[in-house]
Parts: structure tokens; C-alpha cells; sequence
């Protein structure tokens, strides 16, 4: 059974992200994702989509005559509990014997210095005017990308961000992932891996939401750069 062009794709999709689909189900979903490229583009969607995007209105703090009308509209105050009775209470307690016992133990035992792992970086993607710069870092394996922007880019809500690869000159581009924002942690396709190679440039494009209809570039290119190994 192929997925791909399964009419049912996108329930799939929003059954796998939310935990649902389980057992040999997700197996085979999970396969599907590997051998069937569009399947893993339709899920990254679906994945970009969910990202929350920031807005003002979540700084907006209500007014504290809010709270009170809350309280005495729903009788609130019966529920209040003393304070031996409180789960927080305890909760508390319970975290500040834990901090004096590792506190303690911290003190008693030398600790050994933690080596923290950066995977390297292997190309600065950069905009017609400087001010977009984003790092792209590969593991050790080739299969992971990093991309760190230089300052938050969100796509609008009717709108994507994709990530080609050009392996060479006369060469089409290949789609690596469709994105909502440009911090991201990429999978790369196990057919696109070879591909981002020494000498082959890494582009970004703004696209449709859900990513480029044709499977080339249609927008904008926002940052390009060449891969240095």
C-alpha cells in the first residue's frame, strides 16, 4: 500500500503527531516515511503548521479586578485549603530536601567535566542584504541538519520556508524540508544525504504553505550559501 497518494494522507499525518495511531499502524506509517519521500514532506507540513507562532497578545496580562469577579462569580473560595493541606506545600518540601541532598552529595563526590557534543558547521547561509544569516551544522552520521538564524523568522500563516539542496550546476534542486521557522532540526531524506556534499549549495525559498507545489523553488530565495565540507 502506498501513502503517498492516499486520500486519508493527512488524517495519518494528524494521528501519528498526536500519539494515536499505534501499533502495526504506525509501523508501517513509520516505514512509509522512509521509502516514500512525499509522505515525510506531508508530515514536516503538518509538524510546521503546529509550531506556535508568536504574537502580542500573548503578553497581554488580564486586569487583577478580572481574577477577583472570576472568584466571586464562581464561589472559588471553597475550595481554598489550608496550608498543611496543600499539595504544593508538600511538593515544596519535597524539593528542598532533594536540593540539600544533592547538595551534599555534590560536595562529597568530585565530579568529572561533561563534554558537550556540537555537530560542525558546514555552511553560512546568507541574504541579498546581510541581514538574514543562518549557520547550517550537520552530525557526524550526515543524516541531522541544524540551521541557527542570527534572529527569529517565522513563515506567516499562509506561507512555508523550504530547503533545497543543488548538488551542481545544471543540476535541479532537491527539497530537504519544508519549515515553519529557520532554528531548525532536520532529518535529511536518506535519497538527499548524498547530495549535500563539498561545493553543493544549500538555498531557502518561501513558498506556499505546506511547501512548493511544483517540487522546484517558486518564490523567493531568502539565503543561500555553499557547503564547505
Amino acid at each position: 500500500m502506498k501513502f503517498a497518494g492516499h486520500r486519508l494522507l493527512d488524517a495519518l499525518c494528524a494521528e501519528y503527531l498526536l500519539g494515536t495511531l499505534r501499533g502495526g499502524a504506525r509501523r508501517r506509517f513509520e516505514a512509509a516515511r522512509k521509502d516514500e519521500p512525499l509522505v515525510d514532506l506531508r508530515l514536516r507540513h503538518w509538524e510546521a503548521i503546529g509550531t506556535p507562532r508568536y504574537s502580542k497578545m500573548m503578553e497581554i496580562q488580564p486586569r487583577p479586578q478580572l481574577w477577583q469577579r472570576l472568584e466571586r462569580d464562581l464561589d472559588l473560595s471553597q475550595y481554598r485549603q489550608r496550608w498543611y493541606q496543600r499539595t504544593g506545600f508538600w511538593k515544596a518540601w519535597a524539593w528542598v530536601a532533594t536540593a540539600a541532598f544533592l547538595l551534599v552529595l555534590a560536595v562529597s563526590v568530585r565530579t568529572l567535566p561533561i563534554a558537550t557534543s556540537v555537530p560542525p558547521e558546514i555552511a553560512q547561509l546568507s541574504g541579498a542584504n546581510g541581514s538574514t544569516q543562518i549557520t547550517a551544522r550537520r552530525s557526524k552520521d550526515g543524516g541531522t541538519l541544524v540551521l541557527q538564524a542570527n534572529r527569529p523568522i517565522l513563515a506567516g500563516p499562509n506561507q512555508s520556508y523550504e530547503l533545497w539542496v543543488i548538488p551542481g550546476r545544471g543540476v535541479a534542486p532537491i527539497s530537504l524540508a519544508v519549515l515553519g521557522n529557520l532554528d531548525a532540526t532536520i532529518t535529511l531524506p536518506r535519497d538527499a544525504i548524498a547530495h549535500v556534499h563539498a561545493g553543493a549549495t544549500l538555498a531557502i525559498s518561501t513558498e506556499p504553505a505546506g511547501g512548493s507545489p511544483t517540487g522546484l523553488p517558486t518564490g523567493t530565495i531568502i539565503a543561500a550559501g555553499q557547503v564547505a565540507s
